[in-house]
């Protein structure tokens, strides 16, 4: 039978988790640190482009087409941010977030208007 090779002593760990670290016959360092000091750069926020609630406006209510000119300029917020342009981009998910709040406001009062006429409706059937 083949016998595996023969390792040294010094080269073979011995409790399985710490090896034992192997010297440079030149006696240089193993590794060498780096330290780049330099000035933090400003945090700047990324624009929004809003989408996930022009997509929300767009689904589930959507009264004269707002909601899909808010996914519209959603849209062209996040191509504007993709090219770097993040003042236009802002621009754009400020337009986008105008429409997605029109839109919000007006379903609510078309929701509140409709509750209200459905119950005036009932009251009147209720008592004839």
């Amino acid at each position: 039978m083949d016998q595996p090779p023969s390792y040294q002593p010094e080269f073979v760990p011995m409790n399985g988790n710490k090896y034992m670290r192997l010297e440079d016959p030149h006696g240089a360092p193993k590794f060498q640190h780096t330290v780049v000091l330099g000035q933090p750069q400003p945090v700047v926020p990324q624009p929004r482009d809003h989408i996930i609630w022009s997509l929300c406006s767009l689904v589930y209510g959507n009264p004269l087409c707002l909601g899909m000119l808010a996914v519209y300029f959603s849209i062209k917020s996040r191509d504007r941010k993709m090219v770097g342009d993040l003042e236009g981009a802002r621009k754009h998910g400020k337009t986008a977030r105008c429409f997605n709040v029109v839109t919000l406001t007006l379903v609510i009062l078309g929701l509140l208007f409709f509750f209200i006429i459905y119950g005036f409706f009932i009251y009147k059937i209720s008592h004839l």
